[in-house]
């Protein structure tokens, strides 16, 4: 028993010390991966969670040694586990161009041998005419490509070259980003990096990065970005010498993007959805009867702009009464590849008789990989209709359908005093109601059948007309909960959203069209006053400077939210 308890002790024990010696990493890392012959590079030796001795370094014989070894010794906590480190580190000059290797080293640790990894750089020919003609330093826009499609998503990154350490950046001027509509993107690789241009070494960090979705088609061009940066000088003269900060402008060169208007001809179906997305679509059952309605969740994630994305239809209508469906989610999210779109869209649907329905909710858009237009259907739904009683369990909150009325036959109620039963019917005007009543019912089902018919067939062009103004006081709902929230960036998205989507819809413009000089050119085209087509201009300038120029004060949200809503009452009034 006693040979059993201490056994215990000492397995805890070894394995406690296992694990301390799988903690233990020992790795080499040099500063850069292509340099110059001139140039120096920097190589380290890190030792995790432990501490080392008898260090054997590798093989300089390839470079110069100019610094080291120094040794540094630090501890890290993150999630309350605390790990400590010792770096061993040399800066070297390379002896010759080629693919140089720097060999393996050793530590001993913990009783044990630890080896680092060998590590290689490749080593160009220094060009002093090539040097000598290369800037400095440099500003560049960079764009995930030049060729794209109206809606289509493309990464403008802004980059910065510079063969000297800044310790300062100013803008002085961005671009206006005229015919985009941009999103600015925070989860972007802001380390810098090292890179050989034109024959020089710098060091390339990214300062900005935005999602551009072109809105017209043509030749867009983003303007230059114009920057000063800030360098530390030396300044000699014979008997002192002293550190001032240089003042360095930079600019970026005008970017050309080509964009292409969506192939023709387009689906019926199309849902204006211009990238690659996904759909997730839920019911809420798969039984029921004539008397319930249906409740649909289609959920479209992708990379793409999901406020063009307008909702599908999930059904046949020949089987069930749509409902305009509500938008309850609609949101962007931003990652490492790119900026994402969110979208959910619910529906109610109330079928029109019994029986078994097959149901398949379709969204089809414009893939920009295979530059085909896709229709994507998730998953194929059976649902099974049975009659109901007449007494509906839901509520719809709609304008567009008419309630019906239902009959029932009531009890006759007693004789006032002095009438009998065999009264002639024919004298009171209750007779000729109940005579009429039929007609006026049959008729009323005539009208509202043709009414129907009429709207089904007409111009989609003109149901969105009609529909402009209630889907853009829809938008500025959303806008009056940022505003209220006092977040000014979200809003001044939303009334931009709402201005632009009222205008696109009221007046049957697409979405190449909808830019500030044609926006002026049909308002005036249409009838409306100067005046009106000033306001215009002057608030969506005021969001595009919030938006895409960072003068998103919150002093001026109440001022916009009712300069949105009175032009929109504006413009229903003057164009009527």
């Amino acid at each position: 028993m006693r040979g059993k308890l201490l056994t215990i002790p000492l397995l805890l024990w070894l394995a406690v010390l296992g694990a301390q010696h799988q903690d233990i990493t020992f790795t080499a890392e040099l500063s850069k991966e292509r340099m110059l012959l001139n140039s120096t590079v920097a190589y380290n030796l890190t030792l995790r969670n432990a501490q080392g001795e008898q260090l054997t370094p590798p093989d300089f014989s390839d470079f110069e040694v100019l610094q080291g070894p120094n040794r540094s010794i630090g501890t890290t906590i993150l999630n309350g586990v605390a790990t400590s480190q010792m770096t061993f580190s040399w800066m070297l000059q390379p002896k010759r161009t080629g693919t140089l290797t720097v060999g393996p080293a050793t530590v001993r640790a913990a009783g044990r041998t630890y080896r680092a990894n060998a590590e290689k750089v490749v080593v160009l020919e220094a060009d002093a005419d090539a040097i000598g003609a290369a800037p400095e330093n440099f500003l560049r826009a960079e764009v995930s490509t030049d060729r794209a499609y109206v809606g289509q998503q493309i990464i403008l990154n802004l980059n910065l070259y510079a063969s000297v350490n800044p310790i300062s950046r100013n803008m002085v001027r961005e671009p206006d980003l005229d015919g985009f509509f941009a999103r600015p993107r925070r989860r972007f690789d802001a380390a810098p990096a090292n890179v050989i241009e034109n024959g020089r070494e710098y060091q390339r960090r990214t300062l900005a990065s935005l999602a551009l979705f072109p809105i017209k088609s043509g030749t867009l061009a983003i303007d230059p970005y114009r920057m000063v940066i800030g360098a530390v000088r030396m300044r000699s003269n014979s008997s002192f010498s002293r550190r001032f900060t240089e003042q360095i402008p930079v600019n970026s060169d005008t970017v050309y993007i080509e964009v292409s208007e969506l192939p023709q001809p387009r689906p019926t179906d199309f849902s204006g959805g211009v990238g690659s997305y996904q759909v997730d679509v839920q019911l809420d059952r798969n039984k029921m009867t004539t008397d319930d309605a249906l409740q649909i969740v289609m959920q479209v994630t992708g990379q793409g702009d999901v406020q063009r994305l307008e909702a599908p239809v999930p059904v046949d209508g020949q089987n069930w009464n749509i409902y305009d469906p509500r938008v309850t989610r609609e949101e962007f999210l931003d990652s490492p590849s790119g900026m994402f779109g969110r979208k959910t869209f619910e529906y109610q649907l109330v079928p029109k008789r019994g029986g078994t329905f097959e149901i398949a909710p379709t969204l089809t858009y414009f893939d920009t990989d295979s530059q085909q237009y896709v229709s994507l259907t998730p998953k194929t739904f059976t649902v099974a209709v049975e009659g109901g009683s007449g007494q509906k369990t839901y509520t719809i909150d709609t304008a567009a359908v008419a309630e019906e009325e239902v009959l029932a036959l009531r009890p006759a109620p007693p004789l006032t005093p002095g009438r009998r039963y065999d009264d002639d019917p024919a004298s009171p005007p209750l007779f000729w109601g109940l005579v009429l009543l039929p007609l006026l019912i049959g008729g009323g089902v005539i009208g509202f059948t043709r009414y129907r018919t009429h709207r089904d067939s007409r111009d989609p062009a003109i149901v969105l007309r009609e529909r402009a103004g209630r889907v853009a006081a829809a938008r500025l709902r959303d806008a009056k909960v940022h505003l209220e929230k006092r977040e000014p960036r979200p809003f001044y998205d939303a009334v931009e959203g709402a201005l632009l989507t009222y205008l696109r819809d009221r007046f049957s413009l697409r979405v190449a069209d909808l830019s500030r000089g044609t926006i002026r050119q049909v308002l005036a085209e249409r009838g409306a006053d100067a005046g009106l087509t000033e306001r215009y201009d002057l608030l969506l300038g005021r969001c595009e400077m919030a938006l895409y120029a960072g003068q998103d004060s919150a002093a001026d949200l109440e001022d916009t939210y009712a300069t949105a809503v009175e032009l929109i009452t504006e413009t229903e009034r003057q164009l009527k």
